[in-house]
């Protein structure tokens, strides 16, 4: 691989790029009301009638699950589908009528749950991971702290790169 080629893909992964299927994310799609739609949306997405898996250019999908809180737990309404940006990412949130269940994922076909428990299929920062990795480790008997992320990333590989096309020549 060419020195360009070498800095152009660790500029990718430094940046973050998102490297996708270029056909997209598959999510299952199918709604559901208290008096309408397939119930098998919530329990075998894959035979809903019509269109239950869709190509999603979003970054998500998602599921969203409405229930009364009186009668407790009735079902209002029951989504799946996909978004670029959800109001919440992983969530229960009660107001006084409705609990809502919000969940996504970033995964083909992740959101086939029920929507009652978290799908836990999320990678990298959109988990919520940080962007420092700790490492254990000895310095001078403590644990040491090793940044990684950001532009120190890709410099420090830069580095390493042109340090290495000179000990080829």
């Amino acid at each position: 691989m060419s020195l360009f080629g070498v800095v152009a893909t660790l500029l990718m992964v430094a940046l973050g790029a998102d490297i996708r299927n270029v056909n997209g994310l598959r999510c299952y799609s199918c709604s559901l009301t208290a008096t309408s739609g397939d119930k098998r949306c919530i329990t075998d997405p894959a035979a809903v009638e019509g269109q239950s898996i869709v190509t999603c250019k979003y970054k998500y999908c998602t599921i969203q699950r409405q229930e009364l809180l009186d009668p407790p737990g009735k079902l209002n309404t029951f989504l799946r589908g996909c978004d670029e940006n959800p109001l919440y990412l992983d969530d229960m949130v009660d107001d006084s009528t409705f609990r809502g269940y919000y969940r996504s994922c970033n995964t083909d076909l992740c959101n086939s749950g029920d929507g009652l428990s978290s799908t836990n299929v999320m990678s990298g920062l959109e988990a919520g991971a940080s962007e420092n990795l700790l490492v254990p480790g000895l310095l001078n008997g403590s644990h040491s702290r090793v940044l990684f992320g950001g532009p120190w990333i890709l410099i420090s590989l830069l580095i390493m790169s042109y340090q290495r096309s000179w000990m080829l020549v």
